[in-house]
């Protein structure tokens, strides 16, 4: 069965291409033939008849200047008209090389649209092409294939070309800041804003294990990911993988009483969260439990409603909800207030206690 990559960069460079280019130069040719007959004829003409009126000079010229006029429009129309049928044909093969290294499971495939995609002049080919140099976990041979299209980009894409010897050199010495640095710099601009790049910068994060920003970035790309021309189809399993990698830092966080650093990994996490997540890594009780260490009552008590309303009715959430609705009703100033409000606080702690060590 052939291949669309190769089909498609066979008709665009190939044998295709230059019949296409050949014809062009033909039509521009025909149709300049006439011009060429004119103005031949009004040049014996005017070799004859040297003693012409001013006048016969003068509709000569003008003739000559507007069918020289037309050639020159005819030639731009099929320039114009040939470089718009190009532009589409690169489009179309970006398009079908990125799909083909995103989705496709033969390594022939993907080391084949890697090498085509040198011939893009587009920021999301450059961003798929660095993507793969940083995944260590791909062959040798594709790697390569990502290598030698990056430095065609850098000969022919020249806005960019700086900025491609400088991700490359970033990858080559695992310079992970310096690349993190070069992509913000570089596509992260007021009106264009890239969704490749958002989730190039998510799975860097991800590699140097900085979950909190990949998660922010891989959002981004989520946000953007809606009117890319190219979807990228592993954002939401990578949001997931670092939910889970801040759900465990907060769990440890809270084991070693850095409860303000567990809050902020909880409440990152939960952020956004599909309601089956919320309830399978039991993201309200998390938060209302680091609310009630901080001894921020409040707080945990508008969680546990949230907890409520997601109908998440564990023993727990109810049980919390009770103490806390309790601990808001006691106001007084009085010493009986106070040790009400002390024995509260005990309880609270203790079952948040027993709570925590039977989830993490």
């Amino acid at each position: 069965m052939n291949n669309p990559i190769l089909l498609n960069c066979e008709f665009t460079g190939g044998s295709c291409g230059s019949r296409l280019k050949g014809r062009t130069y033909r039509k521009a040719l025909t149709a300049l033939l006439p011009v060429a007959a004119l103005l031949a004829t009004g040049d014996a003409s005017a070799t004859e008849n040297t003693a012409g009126t001013e006048a016969g000079g003068s509709v000569l010229f003008f003739t000559l200047f507007l069918l020289g006029a037309v050639g020159i429009s005819i030639l731009l129309i099929f320039g114009i008209t040939r470089w718009g049928h190009r532009q589409d044909q690169i489009r179309s093969m970006m398009s079908f090389s990125i799909k083909y290294l995103t989705e496709s499971i033969d390594e022939g495939e993907k080391i084949e649209a890697a090498r085509a995609l040198g011939d893009a002049h587009d920021p999301n080919a450059l961003l798929i092409l660095i993507d793969i140099l940083c995944n260590e976990e791909v062959g040798e041979e594709l790697r390569t294939a990502a290598v030698k299209s990056l430095q065609e980009m850098s000969r022919e894409y020249h806005q960019y070309t700086g900025v491609i010897d400088d991700c490359i050199k970033a990858v080559e010495e695992r310079n992970h800041q310096r690349l993190i640095d070069l992509l913000i710099e570089n596509f992260e601009q007021p009106k264009r804003k890239y969704a490749h790049n958002a989730f190039l910068l998510g799975r860097q994060y991800m590699r140097i294990g900085q979950y909190a920003d990949a998660r922010i970035w891989l959002q981004y790309a989520k946000v953007r990911n809606k009117t890319a021309l190219i979807r990228i189809s592993q954002i939401s399993p990578l949001i997931a993988a670092c939910n889970q990698q801040l759900f465990d830092e907060g769990d440890r966080l809270f084991k070693t009483g850095e409860y303000r650093a567990a809050l902020e990994r909880y409440a990152l996490a939960s952020h956004n969260l599909p309601l089956e997540e919320k309830r399978r890594h039991w993201a309200h009780v998390r938060l209302t439990s680091i609310y009630c260490k901080l001894k921020h009552y409040e707080d945990a008590y508008q969680e546990t409603l949230l907890a409520l309303e997601d109908n998440h009715k564990t023993d727990t959430s109810l049980n919390l909800n009770k103490m806390l609705h309790e601990m808001r009703s006691e106001t007084g100033d009085t010493d009986e207030a106070q040790a009400r409000r002390d024995r509260l606080e005990a309880e609270i702690d203790d079952l948040v206690e027993r709570v925590m060590a039977e989830l993490i």
